[in-house]
């Protein structure tokens, strides 16, 4: 087997941890102040176990394909040891994947006064140009936040000196 069983324990945790409660609330909603028919109760309940068997499957997929796959990709980038290359690839990364973001393209549809393509593209291209500048920021060790401090003086929150 590629995956060891410790993972997908790891994985079903993760998952029961995300829809447990969810599914906890509803329940003593239903058996509280809004008693729904018990053929919809039924229904939820299916539907609750096919989430989590889908999202246990998609959680599982991630760790087999898509880290393996950002950790090599990751390796050779950083190999190169060209800044520019490291900080441009993340703009263009942070810049797509927003794109592809299904809640970005819903959040459009919910903001009638400003063309969908201009609201998607401009929270795509902010979040690409802050994740290149906080990758340049990291690799050339800027302080990220306002707290000045001298560069001799020892602070326990001072992660990048």
């Amino acid at each position: 087997m590629f995956f060891n069983q410790s993972k997908v324990k790891e994985k079903l945790s993760e998952t029961l941890k995300a829809v447990l409660p969810i599914l906890g609330i509803v329940l003593l909603l239903c058996f509280s102040i809004a008693p729904i028919p018990p053929s919809i109760l039924l229904t939820f309940l299916v539907g609750a176990v096919l989430l989590i068997v889908g999202m246990l499957f998609f959680n599982v997929g991630v760790e087999l394909s898509m880290t393996p796959i950002g950790e090599k990709v990751g390796s050779v980038i950083t190999k190169s040891r060209n800044v520019w290359l490291m900080v441009i690839i993340t703009f263009i990364m942070g810049v797509v994947i927003t794109i592809s973001e299904p809640d970005l393209q819903v959040l459009a549809e919910q903001v009638p006064s400003v063309p969908n393509l201009t609201l998607i593209l401009a929270v795509a291209f902010g979040v690409g140009l802050f994740l290149a500048d906080v990758l340049y920021k990291i690799l050339f060790k800027h302080r990220l936040g306002k707290h000045q401090e001298k560069r001799g003086e020892c602070d326990k929150h001072d992660y990048l000196y």
